[in-house]
């Protein structure tokens, strides 16, 4: 199964979109598809995880190391419209002390 990056830029934010699993199968190909979006970008990072139903290990793996890459150059990484699943793995995680998680994405742009 494939899991699909898309992308939109603001003036202050580029928000990532993934549809699909992030599997251990997924997620290497997802994390190379996001870091060539936001590469010389300069901006701050909203990953919309709404039409992501399960995130295994590594896929938390690529979100850590994206907001260390970000964090690294004085930009912020979050993450918006989390389902019951995805939210249960963040918190088991410890993901929601992390990155700064929003209901929607409207709200991810405005907690920047």
């Amino acid at each position: 199964m494939h899991t699909e990056v898309t992308h939109r830029a603001t003036d202050t934010a580029v928000v990532i979109y993934v549809d699909g699993d992030l599997t251990t199968n997924t997620s290497p190909d997802v994390e190379t598809e996001i870091l060539e979006v936001i590469e010389g970008e300069g901006k701050h990072v909203v990953i919309n995880v709404e039409k992501v139903n399960f995130i295994a290990s590594t896929g938390l793996r690529v979100i850590l190391a994206l907001g260390k890459k970000l964090s690294g150059q004085g930009l912020k990484l979050t993450v918006c419209s989390m389902n019951p699943s995805t939210k249960s793995v963040f918190e088991m995680s410890g993901f929601t002390k992390l990155f700064p998680t929003y209901a929607n994405e409207e709200e991810a742009l405005q907690g920047l």
